[in-house]
Parts: C-alpha cells; structure tokens; sequence
C-alpha cells in the first residue's frame, strides 16, 4: 500500500447562487449611479436672451444638460444684434435682428437658409413668419426714429432638441410669439 503524502487540495469557495446575484446587482447599482451622476443640468436656465427678457420655460426645452450656460451678445451693427447661447462652449442657439428698409422681403431672403433649417411653414406671428424644423423667422413693420422700417428676427437651432420634431417646432413657435415683439421693442423699432 502506498500512501498518498502529496499536501491536501485546498478547496476553493465558490458563492452560492443567491450571493452571486447579489454581488452582480450592486456591481450594475453601482456603475448606474456612478453613471448617472455627471447627467442633468448644473447650469440655471436664464430668464432673457442676451438683455431681451424671455420665460425661462420657454427656452428651456432647447437646452441640452451640461455644467454651464454662457450668452454672447454682440452687435453686428447699429441695429443688427447678435445673441449665442453656448452650453459646455457648444453653440445651441443663435438669434439675430436686423432692421432693414421696408421695400426689404426678409422671408424672401431668408428663403434658401430656411430651407436648410427643414420644412419651413408659416406660422401667425408679426407680419409675416416661418417656423422650420431647426429655426425661426419673423418679420414686421415698424417705425424707428420717424422712418418706416422693418424688423426682422431670425432663431437657429445648433441641435435638435426636443428630439420630436413637431414638439420642437411647437416650442419654437411659442418662443418666437414671445420673443419677437420684445426684441423688436430692445432695439427702438416701434410697431407701425
């Protein structure tokens, strides 16, 4: 008879099925929460639009989460200003006026940029309007500083948000009924 002198097999201790499933669910908790804690918005959605007062519910739905929301407000003229509102120093919307002289069909220039914003229609605000998938014009007559004149602003869209398109398009519409009248009012140019 030979005795077996090799050292004994240490035995390996394997989790029962119940210990398992619970080591892989707080593993999967724990990468969800992780995951989930850089999301939302870290930034205040502002109540105007580079100086021209706006509900803040109204442009909320254009923006995308992220830490912080920055507005650039320029002048590209004596009465052309420029509004960019960036998150993250992502552009996500962009808004310029302009007043022009009023044999000027600023629809009709507008045309060719409109169709690149997506399906553009009309919509009741100002004179005249179009809303479009990503963007916005609109159009009035107005008096500034004694003269007939126009106003004409424009809203582009960097990222399609909301993702539905027509709630998009409803939303843009709601913001440009409200933003119109008082942009045009921020740079002097009186209804007619």
């Amino acid at each position: 008879m030979t005795e077996n002198t090799s050292p004994p097999q240490k035995q390996l201790h394997r989790p029962s099925g119940h210990a398992l499933g619970t080591a892989v669910l707080a593993a999967v908790l724990t990468l969800t929460l992780a995951g989930c804690s850089g999301t939302g918005r870290d930034y205040s959605v502002p109540r105007d639009l580079c100086g021209v007062t706006v509900d803040s519910d109204l442009l909320s739905p254009f923006l995308p989460d992220g830490k912080k929301l920055t507005q650039r407000s320029y002048n590209h003229g004596v009465v052309s200003p420029r509004c960019r509102v960036s998150v993250d120093k992502h552009l996500i919307v962009y808004i310029s006026g302009d007043v022009v002289s009023p044999d000027v069909d600023p629809i009709q220039v507008q045309a060719r940029g409109l169709l690149r914003l997506g399906n553009p229609s009309p919509v009741d605000v100002g004179d005249a309007a179009r809303i479009a998938d990503r963007g916005a014009t609109a159009v009035a007559d107005c008096m500034r500083e004694g003269e007939p004149m126009r106003f004409v602003t424009t809203i582009e869209l960097e990222q399609e948000i909301p993702e539905e398109t027509s709630k998009r398009r409803s939303d843009l519409t709601q913001l440009l009924r409200a933003y119109f009248p008082k942009a045009m009012a921020a740079v002097n140019c009186n209804e007619a």
